[in-house]
């Protein structure tokens, strides 16, 4: 089976500079990272995002677990998505009651296209010294720094 954990990185939040990355690892091994660079305005969300569909394009068809430190992410693909699908990528704010459209929804879209396999989706905490969490923490940081895998 293979395991892959994603993580994204802006700062400062939102800025035109973000990085995000994935690390795959089958049966405990490292098998392939990927990573880039915003190269244009983002946010930690749009990273976190970016960094979960490079993931699932990578992964095809192939059976995995994918990791993320995001409940955004994690929860928008196990709870959210479907009902935002339905309602034709709006929601109900909070605040105001008012309809409006999903933030980051052009992602969302892809999200759920590529995740049609249904991959397990899974939170898992941030800086706690997961070694698969480190190592894209890591691979995010240096791409938002400028450096790609």
């Amino acid at each position: 089976m293979i395991e892959i954990y994603t993580d994204g990185s802006c700062w400062p939040n939102p800025s035109a500079i973000g990085g995000w990355s994935f690390v795959a690892f089958e049966n405990g091994r490292e098998i392939h990272t990927g990573s880039g660079k915003a190269d244009t305005f983002t946010s930690s969300n749009r990273m976190e995002q970016t960094a979960m569909l490079r993931a699932l394009l990578w992964l095809g068809d192939r059976p995995a677990v994918l990791h993320s430190d995001s409940r955004y992410v994690v929860d928008g693909l196990n709870l959210w998505s479907a009902k935002w699908q339905r309602n034709g990528w709006t929601r109900k704010d909070k605040a105001t009651k008012k309809i409006c459209d999903v933030m980051n929804a052009d992602l969302w879209q892809v999200m759920v296209i590529a995740r049609q396999r249904q991959h397990e989706v899974r939170w898992i905490k941030g800086h706690a010294g997961h070694i698969g969490n480190e190592r894209a923490d890591g691979l995010a940081e240096a791409a938002r720094m400028g450096a790609t895998a």
